[in-house]
């Protein structure tokens, strides 16, 4: 199917990639049906875009909370687990959310934003089954010296 998004313009969507968040995520429960894209020409992406399919003025950036040195242990519940039919743990992926924040720097600065994540509130993702939640208040561990957490 053929989607527009004001960002990416025209796109292709495979149905059959289409992740499901149940629940929605929060404050944006009616945005359900996601699709994930990443630079083409990359076969090892290490940073995604999450379109809505649902309003097309919804996009996130994702990626790997690996490559901002974090890990989670992450306990779903039983109704999680079913909600997100995971039959195996190695089936469930961890993201976060990254987004930018303008620098509020008055010396001339070559890089004007700064990058953030959303580490509290992970979202876990069965690739098998296509479906997704927001876990929230998680707190993640940190593999870099001197990272806050």
């Amino acid at each position: 199917m053929e989607f527009h998004t004001r960002r990416l313009g025209a796109v292709d969507i495979d149905e059959t990639s289409v992740i499901v968040f149940p629940r929605g995520l929060p404050a944006l429960e009616n945005c359900t049906r996601f699709t994930l894209f990443h630079e083409a020409g990359k076969d090892a992406p290490h940073v995604y875009w999450m379109q809505s399919l649902d309003n097309p003025d919804v996009l996130f950036t994702i990626t790997e909370p690996a490559q901002l040195g974090l890990s989670y242990e992450i306990e779903l519940s039983d109704e999680e687990t079913a909600l997100l039919d995971i039959r195996e743990p190695e089936e469930a992926t961890v993201a976060v959310i990254v987004y930018q924040d303008a620098v509020d720097n008055p010396d001339p600065h070559p890089f004007p934003v700064t990058l953030r994540a959303n580490a509290r509130n992970p979202l876990v993702i069965n690739l098998r089954a296509r479906l997704a939640l927001q876990k929230t208040a998680q707190t993640p561990q940190t593999g870099l010296p001197g990272m806050a957490r």
